[in-house]
């Protein structure tokens, strides 16, 4: 068996570029605005953590993320041709596409984001979006990405609760997504559930029955996909906060090698059979008092990690993540 085929795979590998966004969206799981830090990933440290994930790891995919990730275009431009020349094709980012103001705008970046080798482009099209970047100029920025020749090209929306749930958020958002796949054919519109953490714990917890404690566990950690912000912290892709590890203290693929998420502090709790449930009791014992309900297991564990950060440094990190 040759090295690359014993090397063990990792589907999803994103860099957290910054956490500034052009927006300050309610549903904001990082929260990104304007307001953030400027803290911002640096092109050496890309660099270095790709040669040391390659050299151990299949790499599948890489992702840009924010923030919005085309705010420092230049350095993202650097970054993507960097993953490129590690030999990894799959390629993408989302964006609020506030971009596409104008056509020259949209079509430069587009064909330039092309050129470096992006091959998938993720807008986030939704009521909590549109509330900042008018629909109109997200379309420009699609269509200026189809006739690039970016190959996937999706339409990205978030509903308050199931799709099928009616409310004035989800039927707004129904309306933008038959917008979309009128004028937008080539997109594939990509419909999820909301999880309420991040701003959302604060901004609409107010639209939710929140009448009881979720017991459902959390199984998204089983599957290895993870996340480097600016300071080099590293969480799941899909939970950011709960990190295991620092990329700028330890060997970026020493610390995935060595993660186990049964044995970590915070993780093996929301794995565990009550899910994040386990979080609350931990968090009662050190005084946090129950909220009256919540709104899902991501409010119910986001809640009761934000109480328990003092307790837990170095684990529930960073603060940008836990900030309104």
């Amino acid at each position: 068996m040759s090295i690359e085929q014993d090397k063990k795979r990792i589907p999803f590998l994103t860099f957290l570029i910054s956490y500034k966004c052009t927006n300050e969206c309610k549903h904001c799981a990082i929260p990104g605005s304007p307001h953030q830090d400027n803290a911002l990933m640096e092109l050496d440290d890309v660099r270095r953590y790709l040669e040391d994930i390659t050299a151990n790891y299949i790499v599948d995919e890489v992702g840009f993320f924010g923030g919005e990730p085309l705010l420092h275009f230049d350095l993202l431009i650097s970054f993507i041709e960097e993953v490129k020349r590690f030999g990894i094709l799959k390629i993408g980012l989302p964006t609020n596409g506030y971009w596409g103001k104008n056509e020259s705008t949209a079509k430069n970046y587009t064909l330039k984001l092309k050129e470096a080798g992006l091959s998938t482009i993720g807008f986030s099209v939704d009521i909590f979006h549109q509330e900042f970047v008018p629909i109109d100029v997200v379309k420009r920025a699609m269509k200026a990405a189809h006739e690039a020749g970016i190959e996937n090209i999706y339409s990205i929306t978030q509903n308050l609760g199931p799709e099928n749930i009616n409310n004035s958020f989800n039927e707004q958002n129904k309306q933008l997504t038959e917008v979309i796949s009128k004028e937008c054919e080539f997109c594939q519109v990509i419909n999820s559930e909301l999880q309420v953490k991040g701003r959302a714990a604060k901004k609409l917890v107010e639209y939710y029955s929140m009448n009881k404690i979720p017991l459902d566990k959390c199984l998204i950690f089983k599957v290895p996909m993870f996340m480097i912000d600016p300071n080099g912290w590293i969480f799941h892709q899909l939970c950011q906060g709960i990190c295991i590890g620092n990329a700028k203290q330890n060997s970026l693929s020493n610390i995935i090698r060595d993660f186990n998420y049964r044995k970590h502090p915070i993780i093996c709790k929301v794995v565990a059979k009550g899910g994040p449930q386990n979080l609350l009791e931990i968090a009662i014992e050190k005084g946090y008092k129950p909220l009256e309900g919540y709104a899902d297991k991501c409010h119910l564990c986001f809640s009761t990690r934000n109480f328990l950060r003092p307790f837990y440094p170095n684990i529930l990190e960073p603060s940008n993540l836990y900030s309104s």
